[in-house]
């Protein structure tokens, strides 16, 4: 019976009862007024990125610059746990998950896709310095802003968040939650009202930026299911798509089948590198590498322009669609990704942390633009895609490949496979987000497996990538200023602890001369 009304109450109601209601009542609302939805989403894409599109670019800014300092301050000593733990994970395992981490399925739908639209539409920073699209040059320069794009800017969101959570978790015993990593601005106040606020936004961040990344896949399949297979799914084909691969990960939630989810993110990353070898092999090599390296240069050179470029004076507003859409997309996803690094990352130093947590996923993910985007601009997949949309990129690439057969259903495969694998550990995480628990409830499980899907359909039944992109950039809005207020807080914790492990009392406790004879 106690057994019974423990696991009864083993999540927070507050949290769940708020957040689930929202969510359910944003689905109904869609689907009952579809029309009124797209227009207020739309609305909201319009405000959030042409008025505030500066703030999210400066944030990340910020970030970025104390990411770099704590690298190289003796800030960067401090271990990320309490005096004498160890890490649990060795070094080369460690570096195994980052880069698992580091393969998203967002960069297998913009790999092959944003180089060559880059390429036929230059970015203004670019196109301000004379660049003409369609032209060797335009491909370079186009290449470097897919590398910014996915680069550190990324990650060191991810970073700083993760650092702080360790904070909170691993130094001061608080559960591996949202809340718990703003302990270093708000003290015990999180473990209260504050502290539900807190992880009811991340629930709701969360579900904006996975239900981005579910309607761009869901478009991604339907598209390849049609160009290159040419099964016609009709009007309500991607509420197919997403309604089958919603009731197989649900399954998979529900049934807690982790050894099944685990053996397919293996068989994830294996094709992932299996495709990136295969194009790069039996490709335009030389083409891929003369690219790559001139496309580094360029983003190197042009960094911290790129970083604060918001278009000013601009109608069109392509920064809005791009740069600033990606911030936002990192800063939703923050709260997901950044508890997974932060859990693999106990006793690891704060410099480990920025440096490895930083460099790793962004290579990988620029070797990946690089491969995809530098064969996708070779092959001239971007013709393309101004019939077919951004989505047909990986297929349109896939066909003018070598077995393209061949390649064109490891692509299918390794794009479902990569939406089962991230909705379930979405899943997951908003159950932990909602209970506090690593193994919460299965109709916890079932219910934000269910309002993922049903998320991801209501938006990408709009066929429209700006109403599915605004769910990313809504959701991010409350992380522009915690973001911003973390940095101020992390580094008023790491002067406290730096004086407490290193500073002059605690050298003289340790000291041999402190020690009784």
């Amino acid at each position: 019976m106690t057994t019974a009304i423990v696991q009864k109450k083993s999540y927070d109601s507050l949290i769940f009862g708020v957040s689930g209601g929202l969510t359910v009542a944003y689905i109904l609302f869609a689907f009952l007024a579809p029309q009124a939805n797209e227009a207020i989403v739309n609305a909201v894409f319009q405000y959030l990125t042409m008025s505030w599109g500066w703030a999210y670019l400066w944030v990340d800014f910020i970030v970025l610059l104390a990411c770099f300092f704590l690298i190289f301050h003796r800030f960067g000593d401090i271990k990320l746990c309490l005096p004498g733990e160890k890490p649990e994970f060795k070094d080369i395992t460690w570096f195994g998950m980052l880069f698992s981490g580091a393969i998203a399925a967002g960069i297998v739908f913009w790999g092959p896709a944003e180089p060559p639209s880059h390429m036929s539409v230059v970015p203004p920073l670019f196109a301000d310095a004379g660049v003409q699209p369609n032209t060797t040059r335009a491909a370079i320069v186009g290449t470097a802003q897919s590398f910014f794009h996915t680069g550190v800017n990324a990650w060191c969101v991810y970073a700083m968040l993760a650092t702080a959570m360790c904070l909170g978790s691993y130094v001061k015993g608080l559960p591996m939650r949202f809340s718990s990593a703003f302990y270093v601005i708000f003290g015990d106040r999180v473990k209260g009202n504050l502290g539900r606020v807190l992880d009811i936004f991340a629930v709701l961040a969360t579900l904006g930026g996975m239900a981005t990344t579910t309607g761009l896949i869901a478009l991604q399949l339907g598209s390849g299911l049609q160009y290159y297979y040419g099964f016609e799914l009709g009007q309500y084909g991607n509420y197919i798509v997403i309604g089958v691969m919603t009731a197989i990960f649900t399954f998979c939630v529900y049934t807690g089948l982790q050894k099944g989810i685990k053996l397919m993110a293996d068989v994830r990353m294996g094709i992932f590198i299996f495709i990136s070898l295969f194009i790069i092999l039996v490709g335009p090599t030389v083409y891929i590498f003369d690219l790559t390296t001139a496309a580094t240069g360029q983003m190197l050179q042009n960094f911290v322009a790129m970083c604060l470029y918001p278009e000013p004076g601009a109608e069109s507003k392509w920064a809005a669609g791009w740069t600033v859409f990606y911030w936002a997309w990192w800063m939703a996803w923050a709260p997901f990704v950044s508890q997974f690094i932060a859990r693999i990352s106990k006793a690891r130093s704060v410099r480990s942390l920025m440096l490895f947590g930083m460099l790793v996923p962004a290579i990988i993910s620029d070797l990946w633009y690089g491969v995809a985007g530098g064969a996708g601009i070779f092959y001239q997949v971007g013709d393309v895609m101004k019939d077919h949309g951004a989505q047909s990129a990986i297929f349109a690439l896939a066909k003018a490949m070598p077995l393209s057969n061949l390649t064109a259903f490891l692509m299918v495969l390794m794009v479902a496979i990569f939406f089962l694998t991230v909705a379930n550990a979405a899943s997951m995480s908003l159950s932990m987000f909602v209970s506090g628990h690593e193994d919460p409830a299965r109709w916890l499980r079932t219910f934000w497996a269910l309002a993922l899907g049903f998320s991801a359909m209501v938006l990408t039944g709009t066929g429209q990538l700006s109403v599915i992109q605004t769910a990313s950039i809504a959701g991010a809005v409350p992380m522009v200023p915690l973001l911003f207020l973390l940095v101020i807080g992390v580094f008023r914790a790491m002067n406290r602890i730096y004086a407490e492990r290193y500073g002059p009392a605690a050298i003289a406790e340790t000291s041999p001369e402190a020690s009784p004879a």
